[in-house]
């Protein structure tokens, strides 16, 4: 997100109490003077953890700007948080859905210690520390600066990977943000997509053929449409066609 934005995000959270005058002054700091560390603020009205200059941005991304439009999630419905990261949408959608049940998978060790910490408000929120994709099998995730750039690759820390469908979760709707991961997920989730059709909202952008790959991926499950929006990334939202 842009460093100006967050800045500017940062004293509104320090006006309404989220974070202390000390925390909006190290925001305002250039990038590589900023401690990197886990740091604690507030997310409706609960502790939340997590690098406090990436929680300035995410949640105005994810909240404020509404990124992946959680008012399309109904009334009791399952969700599937795939990236959970910090969980902030998980988080989001347990505040605003409280009938709703989300599932958050996050397979970085340190930042699913975060995401336990996080969510142990919400009993709604049901937490995994491995990584969804194509197959039940092992694999490693590759650590970057910025928690949310971490990718599954070759080289990194040992870990699990299981599919939806191995999992069999009757999922209402589907938020994938994983770096590139998103087409795997889909071939691990055909059974489950073409028996529950759930909304899907996944990110566009990590591979360079994913605007045109991912759509045609998921039309060959089972017939969707998918609009590309540009809230605060490139996003598709995909809503099963009416049969």
């Amino acid at each position: 997100m842009n460093s100006i934005k967050v800045r500017v995000q940062a004293w509104k959270y320090f006006l309404i109490g989220d974070i202390t005058f000390f925390q909006a002054l190290i925001i305002m700091m250039p990038n590589f003077m900023r401690p990197n560390k886990i740091d604690k603020t507030f997310l409706f009205g609960k502790p939340f953890v997590g690098n406090l200059a990436e929680v300035i941005g995410l949640r105005t991304q994810i909240i404020k700007s509404n990124q992946y439009h959680q008012e399309l999630i109904k009334e009791k419905d399952i969700v599937v948080d795939a990236g959970a990261n910090w969980g902030i949408f998980s988080v989001f959608v347990a505040v605003k859905h409280p009938d709703a049940t989300i599932y958050a998978f996050e397979p970085t060790p340190s930042t699913f210690s975060a995401l336990k910490e996080n969510t142990k408000y919400y009993p709604n929120i049901k937490i995994f520390s491995y990584g969804l994709g194509e197959k039940e099998k092992s694999a490693s995730i590759v650590l970057k600066p910025d928690s949310g750039g971490n990718y599954i690759g070759e080289g990194g820390i040992p870990i699990e990977i299981k599919s939806i469908d191995s999992l069999n979760i009757p999922m209402n709707f589907l938020k994938m943000d994983v770096e590139g991961y998103e087409a795997n997920i889909l071939k691990g989730a055909t059974e489950v997509i073409k028996r529950e059709k759930p909304i899907i909202v996944m990110s566009a952008y990590h591979k360079p053929n994913d605007k045109t790959y991912l759509p045609e991926l998921l039309n060959g499950i089972t017939p969707y449409d998918c609009e590309l929006r540009h809230d605060s990334e490139e996003d598709f939202i995909c809503k099963p066609k009416a049969s």
